[in-house]
């Protein structure tokens, strides 16, 4: 892949002009920043729901076109991305609960921090002490799988031949340079510049956005590349 798309490009201006003004607003008006910029049902909400369930529509698409024409471990990653950004996005909304305006089930009501449709605000009691399962499973987890795919798996993918080819039999979609850039700006920027309890609400808004990007848009898109003929299983 060549020169970005100008859809590219508008996102990556997007994200980068909405984190600035994150960390401007987190510098001058921490409560303005908290309360009303990354508060539930703004537009930094509703982009990465947006950014999740276009991954979804486009991973969705990927394992319906290709799956006579890849092996299984192509399509069991394809098919877990597709699930993960669908799950992604519900959790995001809370499943339409604030939309569509229905009540919690009791299970929530008395397990999720807030009180609402959704597993990622689930709490856990051990003991005396209490532990959210965002924290554990998905803000601690993905750092970690964040970590080993661009600080291991992306430089291998460029490097080593027979990872390289093992990667792109799985399926999985590996970054281009600007991607890599983009998240290393969000992640800097939220985590190290925003002084403010909300702050992963950025890394969050704009990590989606460039995760959108990584999956439409990889480094490795010709394994994605719909074959002529009988297709051969890869």
């Amino acid at each position: 892949m060549g020169k970005m798309t100008r859809l590219e490009q508008v996102v990556v201006a997007f994200v980068g002009f909405s984190v600035l003004l994150g960390a401007y607003l987190g510098y001058v008006d921490e409560a303005y920043f908290r309360n009303s910029y990354v508060v539930e049902d703004s537009f930094t909400e509703w982009s990465t729901v947006a950014a999740l369930f276009a991954a979804f529509i486009v991973c969705g698409r990927r394992l319906w076109v290709l799956r006579g024409q890849r092996n299984l471990g192509f399509l069991a990653t394809t098919g877990f991305l597709t699930v993960f950004c669908l799950f992604g996005a519900g959790e995001e909304i809370s499943w339409g609960q604030r939309i569509f305006g229905f009540d919690s089930p009791q299970f929530f009501i008395d397990n999720n921090a807030q009180q609402e449709t959704g597993l990622h605000n689930l709490k856990i009691v051990v003991g005396d002490e209490t532990y959210k399962l965002n924290r554990i499973l998905f803000s601690r987890g993905l750092a970690v799988l964040f970590f080993v795919y661009l600080v291991v798996m992306t430089p291998l993918h460029r490097k080593n031949t027979a990872v390289s080819s093992f990667i792109d039999r799985w399926g999985i979609p590996m970054p281009r340079n600007y991607q890599i850039v983009a998240y290393l700006f969000v992640i800097s920027i939220a985590e190290l510049v925003i002084d403010s309890s909300r702050r992963g609400e950025i890394t969050e808004f704009g990590g989606s956005l460039i995760f959108m990007l990584n999956v439409a848009y990889p480094l490795n898109d010709t394994i994605f590349e719909v074959e002529s003929g009988t297709g051969a299983d890869r």
